[in-house]
C-alpha cells in the first residue's frame, strides 16, 4: 500500500473533524455572536464542516462521516458504562422527585415530538412530494436524544427496511435541535435570570465560560493518573480499556444476534450496539471492582473521554448531512421542525412552570435535553445555576436511569416497528400518544405537578 493511500479515508476524515473542532474553538473565543448564544465549538465547527462538504471542498464521502458518527456514539455509551457514579447536592427525596419529573416529561415529549412529526409529514404529503411518514419519528429522536440515537435508528431503517434517506433526514433534525437549544434556550435562560426566576442567578457569566478557554492561571484538572508512566500512560490505559470493551461489545452483539434474540430483533441487533455496549461496559466495570482493580479507572478522565466522543460526534453528524436530499424535502422537513419547536417550547414551559421545586432550573435543563443532548441541558442549566448549587445537575444524570423504564419500549418500537412489515406508523404513533398521556397523569399521581412557580 502506498503511503498516500494509507491516509484515505479514515485519517483524512478524522483530520477534517479535528480541524473543524479547532476552528470552532478559535471562533468561539473571538466572535461575540457565538459567545452571546454560547455556541459550543463542536457546533460551530460542525456548521462550517457542513458548508465545506456541501460545496465540495471536502474529499470524503458524507456517508463515511455518518459511519464515524455511529461508532463515536456507541463508544460514548461504552465510556458511560465504564464510569462510576458520582455525588450530588440536595436531599435524596428532592433529587429522586426531580429525576422522576425530568424522566416523565422528557419521555412524554419524545413521544409527542415523534407522533407530531409523523402527522405533519402526512399532511405535507397531500400538497407535495411524498415522504415516508415514519421519518417524522426521527424528529423526536433527533431533538430529544441527539444525533447518535437518531443515527442508530435511521441506520436500521435504511439497512433492514430499505427506507431511503433516513440517515440524512434524521441527522438534519438532530443538528437543527442543537441550534434550537442555543438560539431559543440561551435567550430564555437569560430572560429568566433577569426576572429573578433562578434560585442562584449569577450577575455575570465568568469570562472562561463565555470565551470557552481557561486563562493560564485557572486551568481545571482533567483527571489523575492511575498507572505508572514507566508501564503505560494513564490516558493510553483508559483508551485501551474503552476501545477494547467496545470491541468486546461487538462480539456480544454477534452472540445475541446468532443465539439469543428472536428473529425480528436479531435482524436489527447491530442497530442497538450502543445499548449492548453500555451493558457490556457496566459488566466490565463490576468485574474490575470485584477483582479489586476498579480504582484503575479514573472517573474524571473517563468523563473527559465521553465528552470528547460527543464533540467529535456533533461535528461528524453535521458533516454527514447531504444538502441535496434536505433541499428535495425542504417543505416537510421545515414544517416538522417548526411544529416541533413550537410544541416543545409550550410543553416545557407549561410543565416546567408547575414543577414543585427549582422550576426554572429544571425547565432550562429539560429544554436543552429535549432539543439537543444532556450536554445542552447542562449548558443551559449552568447559565441559571453556574456553580450547580441546586441538585438539578444530579437529577439530569439520574433521570437516565428512570428513563430506562419509561422510554426503552419507545426506542425499540421506533427502531423496529414503524414499517408495513410490522406494526405500521399509526399503530406506533398511537402507542406513543398513550405513553405520553399515562406519564402526564402520573405527574399528578406522584404529586410532581403543582401550582405555577414562575
Amino acid at each position: 500500500m502506498q503511503l498516500e493511500q494509507s491516509f484515505m479515508p479514515l485519517m483524512i476524515a478524522f483530520g477534517w473533524l479535528s480541524a473543524m473542532l479547532l476552528i470552532g474553538v478559535f471562533l468561539r473565543a473571538k466572535v461575540p455572536l457565538f459567545q452571546k448564544f454560547l455556541f459550543p465549538a463542536c457546533l460551530i465547527g460542525g456548521l462550517l464542516g457542513f458548508v465545506l462538504v456541501s460545496v465540495g471542498w471536502v474529499n470524503v464521502p458524507s456517508n463515511f462521516f455518518a459511519l464515524m458518527a455511529y461508532h463515536l456514539f456507541s463508544i460514548g455509551f461504552v465510556s458511560i458504562g465504564l464510569t462510576g457514579g458520582g455525588g450530588g447536592k440536595g436531599s435524596a427525596k428532592t433529587i429522586i422527585k426531580g429525576s422522576v419529573w425530568l424522566a416523565f416529561v422528557w419521555t412524554a415529549l419524545l413521544c409527542i415530538q415523534s407522533a407530531l412529526g409523523a402527522g405533519i409529514i402526512a399532511g405535507t404529503n397531500q400538497i407535495g412530494d411524498k415522504l415516508y411518514e415514519g421519518l417524522g419519528f426521527l424528529m423526536g429522536h433527533g431533538f430529544a436524544q441527539g444525533p447518535g440515537q437518531t443515527l442508530g435508528i435511521a441506520s436500521v431503517w435504511e439497512s433492514a427496511f430499505k427506507i431511503p434517506n433516513a440517515i440524512t433526514i434524521g441527522l438534519t433534525f438532530a443538528a437543527v435541535g442543537y441550534f434550537v437549544a442555543a438560539l431559543i434556550g440561551v435567550p430564555l435562560a437569560n430572560w429568566g435570570v433577569r426576572k429573578g426566576y433562578a434560585a442562584n442567578a449569577p450577575k455575570d457569566l465568568p469570562p472562561d465560560f463565555v470565551t470557552g478557554i481557561h486563562g493560564p492561571d485557572d486551568n481545571v484538572s482533567a483527571g489523575t493518573s492511575t498507572t505508572h508512566s514507566a508501564t503505560i500512560d494513564s490516558v493510553a490505559f483508559h483508551l485501551a480499556l474503552l476501545l477494547g470493551t467496545y470491541a468486546l461489545s461487538f462480539y456480544v452483539t454477534g452472540i445475541l444476534r446468532d443465539w439469543l434474540l428472536p428473529p425480528a430483533m436479531a435482524k436489527i441487533a447491530f442497530g442497538f450496539v450502543f445499548m449492548w455496549g453500555l451493558i457490556t461496559a457496566m459488566v466490565v466495570r463490576q468485574v474490575m471492582n470485584l477483582l479489586g482493580i476498579g480504582h484503575l479507572i479514573n472517573n474524571d478522565l473517563q468523563r473527559r473521554l465521553t465528552g470528547s466522543t460527543v464533540d467529535y460526534l456533533v461535528v461528524a453528524t453535521m458533516m454527514a448531512i447531504q444538502i441535496g436530499i434536505v433541499w428535495q424535502y425542504i417543505v416537510p422537513i421545515s414544517a416538522v421542525i417548526i411544529g416541533g419547536v413550537i410544541v416543545t417550547l409550550f410543553v416545557v414551559l407549561y410543565f416546567g412552570r408547575r414543577a414543585t421545586e427549582f422550576a426554572f432550573e429544571r425547565s432550562m435543563a429539560l429544554f436543552g435535553y429535549v432539543t439537543g443532548t444532556g450536554a445542552s441541558g447542562l449548558l443551559l442549566l449552568r447559565i441559571v445555576d453556574p456553580e450547580f448549587k441546586t441538585p438539578v445537575a444530579m437529577e439530569v444524570g439520574l433521570m437516565n436511569i428512570v428513563a430506562l423504564f419509561t422510554a426503552t419500549h419507545i426506542v425499540f418500537m421506533n427502531g423496529a416497528a414503524p414499517h408495513p412489515e410490522t406494526m405500521g406508523v399509526w399503530a406506533v404513533a398511537g402507542v406513543q400518544l398513550v405513553t405520553a398521556a399515562v406519564l402526564i397523569v402520573l405527574l399528578k399521581v406522584f404529586r410532581l405537578w403543582g401550582p405555577k412557580q414562575f
